[in-house]
């Protein structure tokens, strides 16, 4: 387990000792295609790394249709369900196997207490997650921009 974690960008580069004990607050999952990982407004304290496998990542509208937001995979390093580690709020996505899938899967507490025996280490993977998060908060508002864009354009052509 611990290799797999090392491999991932997330957690490379970690103080010696950090990615062992790391390791150990990680618990191994499997799961089948088409089985529900996260449902988006349920209540969340985990975050997953994928080993193997592809996920679909999706959004509801306010019409309860779904809409397929991103796709993750394990080669390239996939995690998601991060935010559920900073925070208790509901989770903001669905996330379904696309394929069966190996995931690493580690709750708040058990992150929350690496970061207490492991502070450099903790504070280097928070500040990769607040990254990460910084980066998709930038393309949604780059989207919502294209989005207002393109309604202000056809309401105007409607004129």
């Amino acid at each position: 387990m611990k290799e797999r974690l090392a491999q991932s960008p997330l957690f490379a580069d970690l103080e010696p000792g950090a990615v062992e004990a790391l390791a150990a607050v990680f618990v191994h999952r499997r799961a089948a295609a088409g089985e529900v990982l996260v449902r988006e407004g349920e209540e969340g304290d985990t975050m997953f790394v994928l080993r193997s496998g592809r996920v679909r990542v999706e959004k509801r509208t306010p019409y309860a249709d779904t809409y397929t937001v991103t796709f993750l995979d394990g080669e390239s390093g996939g995690f998601f369900g991060e935010l559920a580690l900073l925070d208790r709020e509901f989770r903001s996505a669905t996330v379904v196997a696309e394929t069966d899938c190996e995931l690493l899967v580690v709750g708040r507490e058990g992150f929350l207490a690496f970061g207490d025996r492991h502070p450099v280490a903790g504070l280097l993977l928070t500040r990769r997650i607040a990254h990460h998060l910084a980066e998709r908060l930038r393309r949604t508002n780059r989207d919502m921009v294209t989005l207002f864009t393109a309604l202000v354009q056809e309401v105007g052509e409607r004129l």
